[in-house]
């Protein structure tokens, strides 16, 4: 493509290079971030080279084995499990020999003699149970009864992952006498992972893609019980696993019999313990336990001895709920929702839809796991409706909010909204401009269940320039005309005071110069911080970029501005704004013309900070967007919205603030569940910007995420023309998880 300018961000397939998903946390013990389990194809190709595994698809020929409610045969399914388990083995570098690799017989004795003659390391047989009760389900992994210490850690391994991805009643480990486990000279483990005689089961065993996943837990419990052996089997949380409200820790331990005690400790939340099975322990979490956070057992066993594992949790309760105070579907407006749940269980989402006037609105969407959906608002609500939105879910979910626009039929675009997951008695924007071909707006919503009052005070360069009382009902949007309140041509920050938490949106529509017509939008922040930063910026032929600041302190406040690009640092300039007063920054100006800019702004008081661009992006598509700081950089980042359809040209920009280079995962999931993984790695104190739409090589809805080994910032720009054929330009900030205790 060409770029903003014609020649503006290429996509460096040689940083890293694509990584395609692979099977499942194949390199746990060494990874900084977390590829998404359970979904998985290909991989990195050397962790188990030099192993040896005999697989040994249980039955054959003549001996069906179990046989289902309507005739699914034992010995069908377990040889396609572990057909499919010899590609995911081979894939990780270890040699793989099949007992059998076709319907035939093999003798019990055989098949012992063929893992022992080859010399095998590991030995696992693949059955599926039968009983004569229907409504039996649930899976068990058997081991001898003289198994070896190695034997049983392996099984207890294979087990976890097996009940963790089929979440089937968990049966245990179980010793039997069996000859495949008695006669064979290396670790042996039978699974029996599901009953073929309950009918429900039969159906799922006869789907691919089940036994696919199958096939994905036995081989992370190889992997695991090679690479990582331990008494103690994680069945619950996933290494790297995304939790809400609450975090559930269940385990799986070698001689549970024996265990005189159990001590589960989640870093910053909390320690529980118990002395008898099941050994399963619940944390209630809120949004103050945000953040990567390590959850560590320890098992006390009655001889004395202690083992201990550890497992990385992502908590975001904060993930739950979301606001937006703008909305709109009168005629010229499109509004959408986009929800994505990168989680690994559906996620029920309650939206509310409330109004100037009348009841609020409520729907139910169902998310499936590691994968987008995109909600209509005009369909659900109608036309005609100024309209602000509550989500609620049940699972972490992160929600963006596009709008697409021809504004009065005079100025078309769009914008884009990542909510805000707390309503606040506060907020505070530095933009703002009612000078000619600019009209801004301030959108407040009442999420409460009574009246709120609410004061709006606007500042420019001189100080303050007027207040505003207004009461808000309760479940009630209220629309405030920012121009008529201050009169034109006004560079204008505002600060807004409640007396109960409320939402705040400021949308502005323009003309910028009387060439680049669009709209922008930002929730404002909370607070003033002494620390802000921005990923993305652009000076190239055809984009003014800007840089507004906002003293809201009674004394004058001096700025330090790092500026960023690809390379590395460009400069660092200094600023002095007055008090209660707006400063404005032509950023063209001090960083030059064709620059990818991240900023950095430190200051001796806290201030308020935001980044409007103004551009024609290719000279196609001309419009503007805002910038929204972070206080700090994050190493988890989450992105809902995203198309790289026809029409749309998506970008992601990280800056890493840091000394070190920072090696960063990106994973994009499409609306259709597909997932694209990409590796980067970002130089010290420089900008990166990533190519979407080349790097997803799809024309789809796509959500992202993005996980870094040290803190970096993420933006996310997108430039469309819209299938009503309005062009522009939108940016999010996406959700910032915080780091943690």
């Amino acid at each position: 493509m060409g770029g903003r300018a014609g020649s503006r961000r290429f996509s460096p397939r040689a940083k890293g290079g694509w990584l395609c998903l692979s099977s499942c946390f194949l390199l746990l013990a060494s990874l900084f971030f977390f590829p998404k389990p359970s979904l998985t194809n290909a991989s990195a190709g050397n962790t188990l080279f030099g192993v040896k595994v005999c697989l040994d698809p249980g039955h054959g020929g003549e001996d069906p084995g179990a046989v289902g409610p309507t005739g699914l045969k034992e010995k069908d399914v377990n040889l396609k499990v572990a057909q499919k388990l010899k590609v995911l083995l081979e894939g990780e570098g270890a040699s793989v020999l099949l007992t059998r690799s076709d319907d035939r017989y093999v003798s019990l004795s055989e098949r012992c003699r063929i893992a022992n003659s080859w010399n095998a390391d590991v030995f696992i047989s693949i059955h599926h149970n039968s009983v004569a009760d229907p409504s039996v389900n649930g899976t068990e992994t058997l081991i001898s009864p003289a198994a070896s210490e190695q034997a049983r850690q392996l099984a207890n391994s294979i087990q976890a992952e097996l009940v963790a991805e089929l979440k089937l009643p968990n049966r245990g480990v179980k010793e039997r006498s069996l000859v495949v486990l008695n006669n064979t000279a290396m670790p042996a483990v039978l699974t029996e992972a599901s009953f073929i005689s309950n009918p429900e089961e039969e159906k799922r065993l006869r789907d691919d893609a089940y036994l696919e996943r199958e096939a994905r837990a036995i081989f992370r419990g190889i992997f695991r019980g090679i690479k990582i052996p331990t008494r103690i089997a994680f069945i619950s949380p996933r290494e790297g696993e995304l939790v809400g409200k609450s975090l559930r820790v269940s385990m799986q331990l070698v001689r549970e019999t024996l265990v005189e005690r159990v001590t589960v400790n989640l870093e910053g939340v909390g320690e529980k313990w118990r002395s008898s099975p099941p050994f399963d322990f619940e944390f209630e979490l809120s949004g103050d336990h945000d953040g990567e956070r390590v959850v560590s057992a320890t098992v006390r066993y009655r001889d004395g001895s202690v083992f201990s594992s550890r497992r990385r949790v992502i908590c975001a309760a904060s993930a739950t709920k979301w606001y937006f105070a703008e909305g709109c579907t009168r005629e010229g407006f499109d509004q959408w929702l986009t929800l994505f749940n990168p989680g690994l269980e559906e996620a029920v989402v309650k939206v509310g839809y409330a109004f100037a006037d009348g009841a609020m609105v409520s729907r139910d969407y169902i998310v499936p796991p590691v994968s987008r959906r995109t909600v209509n608002v005009v369909s659900e609500v109608g036309r005609g409706k100024d309209v602000s939105v509550m989500v609620e879910s049940s699972l972490p979910v992160f929600v963006e909010r596009p709008m697409y626009f021809n504004y009065r039929g005079k100025w078309a675009g769009g914008h884009v909204s990542p909510g805000v997951n707390l309503p606040s008695e506060r907020w505070y924007f530095a933009e703002g401009y009612t000078g000619s071909g600019f009209e801004q707006w301030l959108c407040l919503f009442n999420p409460n269940s009574e009246s709120t009052k609410v004061l709006v005070e606007y500042f420019s360069g001189g100080g303050k320039v007027k207040e505003r009382h207004l009461q808000v009902p309760p479940a009630r949007r209220s629309t405030v005309d920012v121009n008529g309140d201050v009169g034109p041509n006004r560079e204008v920050s505002m600060v807004i005071t409640a007396d109960r938490p409320v939402v705040a949106e400021r949308p502005m529509y323009f003309n910028y110069r009387g060439k680049w017509a669009g709209g922008h939008v930002s929730p404002g922040v909370n607070l003033p911080s002494e620390r802000w930063y921005f990923a993305e910026g652009y000076t190239g032929s055809g984009f003014e970029q800007w840089l507004c600041l906002f003293n809201p302190s009674i004394s004058p406040c001096r700025a330090e501005v790092v500026y960023r690009a690809a390379g590395g640092e460009l400069r660092t300039a200094r600023y002095s704004v007055p008090p209660l007063s707006r400063f404005t920054v032509f950023v063209n100006g001090e960083v030059g013309s064709g620059r990818e800019v991240a900023m950095e702004m430190t200051s001796d008081s806290p201030m308020v900070a935001e980044r409007p661009i103004y551009y024609s992006y290719g000279g196609r598509m001309s419009g503007g967007d805002i910038g929204m700081p972070v206080e700090s950089p994050s190493r988890h980042w989450y992105f809902a919205e995203g198309y790289t359809g026809d029409g749309f040209e998506e970008w992601l920009c990280l800056q890493n603030p840091g000394s070190d280079p920072v090696r960063v995962q990106v994973v994009m999931v499409g609306e259709s569940g597909r997932q694209v993984y990409r590796d980067l790695v970002i130089s010290p104190k420089s900008r990166f910007t990533l190519n979407v739409n080349a790097s997803f090589g799809r024309k789809e809805s796509v959500s992202l995420e993005v996980h870094a080994e040290k803190g970096i910032v993420a933006e996310r720009p997108l430039y469309f023309s819209y299938g009503r054929g309005w062009r522009g330009g939108h940016l999010s900030p996406g959700f910032r998880l915080k780091d943690g205790p």
